[in-house]
């Protein structure tokens, strides 16, 4: 029963299942939940092409995006 070699399937998903059902017991608290992530969303998206795409282009580690047919 507690074989070492053993592991557990999508830990991840087991933690977050197990946060969401202690911390959400109302509609105003998944909304309110709903809200942060989306939040967090756009912010990391903001960041990325402020910040992270940059970054990567000067690198070389990405190509440079060409709007224009002339870029």
């Amino acid at each position: 029963m507690n074989d070492p070699q053993q592991t557990v399937a999508a830990p991840g998903l087991k933690i977050v299942s197990a946060w969401s059902a202690v911390a959400i017991t109302s509609w105003a608290d998944f909304a309110a939940m709903l809200a942060a992530l989306y939040t967090l969303l756009l912010i990391s998206e903001w960041l990325w092409k402020k910040v992270g795409r940059p970054f990567c282009e000067s690198r070389g580690w990405l190509a440079r995006l060409h709007r224009r047919k002339d870029d």
